[in-house]
């Protein structure tokens, strides 16, 4: 979780607050022994040790209160530390309140997000004895101030009350207050107010801190749709521009009966129901959260099948395929329609980072006894990418061809093989080419290796 410095700030001044109090009784006990000890006519080894115990006495109130204020604390963090919203954390305030103090009410109130309704978010005992409502207003009188109130003899329902206030607050934000009260003559002491107020400061950074982290993943949503939306219509537009030109070609060539314009129209609109095709299929594998659906194949089957349906593609571009294939490759459970969907992602790029006539890609599978996995392999000759860039090539909407790329590939490339328990690695160099290796383990039908 983020945390702004001055959260971190406030948060150690009100560590350091206790720590500080006891070094310095501490410092004024020693000074007094000095003193004591200094003085010319001579001391007994008995005055001595009661001059000792005397000012120990003093010092031995401020040990416990920094003991029991440090305990407090750490109970509270413990809590505190997988927490997700405020209701939570008032939860956790009052029950180690109700812990630590014994209180016969404690009363916890939040500041609406109108900033005007002020609503109770916990309560103790829960069975209730007098009306909330009466301390309502002590509470909402310490919202609005900003600091902390005690009375010592508050009239509740004609009973007598010791009432502390205290706000849940930052230098910034005001977010409610906590009440606590003890019946009768029962006073709250100086070191119960300091647990409660110090317990307040704490709640109060731990709810900053949760407002500032749900602002910012609301911002980062708000920016991903926008990048989303704005990457979605560029990538439609173009393969819309381009079903426009391949039908406009087919019309020509039907009204001049040119055979090879009609061929050249068919293979655009080919290529860009293709790109559509991919482009929605992408969007969906993406968004989807499911169980992948593993049967028993051949690898080297799945791949001969995806290059067929890629061999116009390559041929267009007269670019070499090379495939080399493992022997012995044991049968393995995969989902064949995800891992296609890796297979043609990479074959894709490999074919438009290549150059025509003189690319190269090639293409192999192996079986690694030692590791008990399967390898598979896409290499290309063409343009590579920049080492600045690779750490980079696996985010959405990130793409290493410009206008042409949708940022979708890699990314389900990178998905499909985790939902495998795989790993994938990247080797590229500018102006050489790149390679991608995958490693799928080898499961048996119940997942294990």
């Amino acid at each position: 979780m983020v945390k702004p410095l001055k959260t971190i700030r406030g948060t150690v001044e009100v560590l350091v607050k206790p720590v500080a109090g006891f070094v310095d009784g501490f410092n004024s006990l020693m000074r007094k022994i000095e003193e004591k000890t200094g003085e010319k006519k001579e001391i007994g080894i008995d005055d001595f040790v009661n001059i000792l115990l005397k000012e120990m006495k003093d010092v031995e109130q401020g040990v416990l209160a920094f003991f029991t204020e440090m305990m407090f604390m750490q109970h509270l963090s413990e809590k505190m530390a997988q927490v997700e919203n405020e209701v939570t954390l008032v939860q956790i305030l009052g029950d180690k309140i109700k812990d630590f103090l014994v209180p016969d009410f404690i009363e916890v109130f939040l500041c609406g997000i109108d900033k005007k309704s002020f609503h109770l978010a916990y309560h103790y005992p829960s069975e209730k004895e007098f009306n909330p409502a009466l301390v309502r207003d002590t509470g909402l009188e310490c919202f609005k101030k900003g600091e902390s109130i005690l009375e010592q003899k508050a009239k509740i329902d004609s009973r007598t009350f010791s009432i502390l206030a205290a706000p849940l607050r930052t230098t910034r934000e005001k977010f409610g207050a906590v009440v606590v009260g003890k019946k009768g003559k029962s006073k709250i002491s100086p070191k119960e107010s300091a647990l409660v107020i110090s317990g307040a400061v704490v709640i109060s950074f731990a709810i900053s801190n949760i407002k500032l982290v749900n602002s910012i993943i609301k911002n980062q949503r708000l920016v991903t749709i926008g990048e989303t939306i704005g990457g979605l219509s560029h990538d439609i537009k173009n393969i819309l521009n381009n079903f426009e030109n391949g039908i406009a070609l087919v019309d020509m060539a039907v009204d001049n009966k040119d055979t090879e314009m009609l061929e050249e129209g068919r293979s655009i609109l080919k290529r860009s129901y293709d790109r559509m095709k991919n482009l929605v299929l992408s969007m969906v594998d993406y968004s989807r959260e499911r169980e992948i659906e593993p049967v028993l194949v051949n690898i080297n089957d799945v791949i001969k099948e995806i290059l067929w349906t890629k061999k116009d593609e390559v041929k267009e571009k007269k670019i070499k395929l090379i495939e080399e294939y493992g022997k012995n490759m044991p049968k393995v459970y995969l989902d064949p329609a995800r891992m296609e969907r890796v297979v043609i992602n990479l074959l894709d790029n490999a074919i438009d980072a290549v150059k025509e006539k003189v690319g190269i890609i090639k293409i192999g599978t192996k079986f690694l006894l030692d590791e008990g996995a399967i390898e598979i392999w896409v290499e290309d000759n063409g343009c590579g990418i920049p080492e600045e860039n690779i750490e980079r090539i696996f985010d959405i909407f990130y793409s290493t061809k410009g206008n042409r790329g949708t940022g979708f590939g890699l990314a389900i490339v990178q998905k499909v093989v985790k939902e495998h328990n795989g790993t994938i690695y990247v080797k590229s160099e500018v102006g050489k080419g790149t390679r991608f290796t995958i490693k799928i383990p080898v499961k048996n039908k119940e997942g294990e290796k």
